[in-house]
């Protein structure tokens, strides 16, 4: 049973990246490991279902993954080339499989990962040297985007705390009502199992 449908899907995978521009071009910093690591499970998964299957586009030729350990290992490689693309630590990318994505760990794995790893790092510093010759237009030259913040002067003002004490009161508001609202659904759904 999928707990979340469409959760690796073509449609998520283009909100995910639109999103994570939007942000970052607002000025927020969503952090890089978390977009990274879903946009990397999201494009393994589509590889190992030779495509989006909602929008028509198969590519047969591609359906070698067709058992769901396959798949599963794939989308382990996938998130773990996210966290070594987001912090340029190979190593980091395969502890992280280890320890938080994959469900079984094999040294067959292992070797999966590692060799990802190996393409994304080769990769990224490709991008990166181009980056570095000033060829990279707007991401600058320390790399492909930027989150230094360091020179920027931030001035808060006394009306900016209000604004967040209402979102801070709604959003625990709205979080105490979810989980009532959950708990009161689990235990309707006990008491229709039993």
């Amino acid at each position: 049973m999928e707990l979340t449908p469409n959760m690796f899907g073509a449609t998520t995978l283009i909100v995910k990246i639109i999103g994570s521009i939007g942000a970052v071009s607002a000025g927020l910093d969503p952090g890089k490991e978390g977009p990274l690591v879903h946009i990397g499970a999201c494009f393994a998964s589509l590889l190992g279902q030779g495509g989006p299957s909602n929008y028509w586009l198969k590519w047969h030729w591609l359906r070698y993954f067709n058992n769901d350990r396959a798949r599963r290992d794939l989308v382990t490689c996938g998130a773990s080339d996210g966290v070594s693309a987001a912090f340029r630590a190979p190593v980091g990318g395969a502890l992280f499989a280890l320890e938080e994505v994959a469900t079984w760990w094999r040294s067959a794995l292992l070797w999966r990962t590692f060799f990802c790893m190996a393409v994304v790092a080769v990769v990224l510093r490709a991008f990166i040297q181009i980056c570095n010759s000033g060829e990279c237009g707007l991401f600058g030259t320390g790399g492909l985007i930027m989150f230094d913040v360091s020179n920027v002067i931030v001035r808060y003002h006394v009306m900016d705390i209000f604004p967040e004490v209402v979102i801070g009161i709604i959003g625990g508001f709205l979080g105490g009502l979810y989980n009532y609202v959950l708990y009161k659904v689990l235990r309707l759904c006990n008491l229709i199992n039993q």
